[in-house]
């Protein structure tokens, strides 16, 4: 009786595991959700294709000297305000409010919208 219990447990856990998959069916891992880290972090302020609140995030990377500085500006604009010409210039042009920091979006969150507003 124990060995059927234990064959049971297996292969429910096996079934919870992958939900939705066949068997031997080889997953790739997703990364992060853009269009959803877009509607939750940015559309109050922004659109991809146009102006909003703040400036249309389509092909926002070739307005930085290096993405770095982006991901610095997105984690906390205030910062990097105070030290780049850039960020300083969207300040002003967007009557002197600084964006809101997102120090919780990780490289790879940010790179997902970005790629969702690209493609958007």
């Amino acid at each position: 009786m124990k060995k059927y219990m234990v064959a049971v447990v297996a292969i429910v856990m096996a079934a919870c595991n992958n939900p939705g998959e066949k068997a031997g069916e080889n997953t790739v891992a997703k990364g992060p959700d853009g269009e959803q880290l877009y509607k939750v972090n940015c559309s109050q302020c922004h659109r991809p294709s146009s102006d909003f609140v703040g400036p249309k995030l389509n092909g926002v990377e070739a307005n930085w000297k290096d993405k770095k500085l982006l991901y610095e500006f997105v984690r906390n604009s205030a910062d990097v305000i105070k030290r780049d010409e850039y960020a300083r210039s969207l300040f002003e042009k967007y009557n002197q409010s600084p964006m809101m920091a997102m120090p919780h979006l990780s490289d790879a969150d940010i790179d997902a919208i970005l790629k969702y507003c690209n493609e958007n």
